[in-house]
């Protein structure tokens, strides 16, 4: 399911405790820019042993650089019983007003 920015800020900032950002963009693209308190799950790189690691009764999330890497990542997440959302690219969510760090 797809998300705007907006929406998926509003979800982490009205219930924290219950939405997980997750970024599913390599680690060298996560190291240069991601938004502040958000877990890194490389979608090319075991991507699903990660999920395995993942607590099922929060609600993730999902997003990359574009939303093509988040869209694959929501599917596969919902088929193994996550309630995931795709929220499209980075910089969505930091124009939306989430805080980013750099580096």
């Amino acid at each position: 399911m797809r998300i705007t920015g907006s929406e998926a800020a509003e979800k982490v900032r009205s219930n924290p405790d219950k939405y997980v950002l997750l970024d599913v963009r390599t680690p060298a693209e996560y190291r240069q820019l991601r938004v502040k308190g958000s877990l890194n799950a490389d979608f090319y790189n075991g991507f699903d042993r990660q999920v395995e690691k993942l607590d099922k009764s929060k609600t993730y999330i999902v997003f990359c650089a574009s939303g093509g890497r988040s869209q694959a990542a929501v599917g596969f997440m919902r088929q193994k019983g996550f309630d995931a959302y795709n929220a499209g690219s980075v910089g969505e969510l930091i124009q939306a007003g989430l805080e980013y760090e750099r580096g």
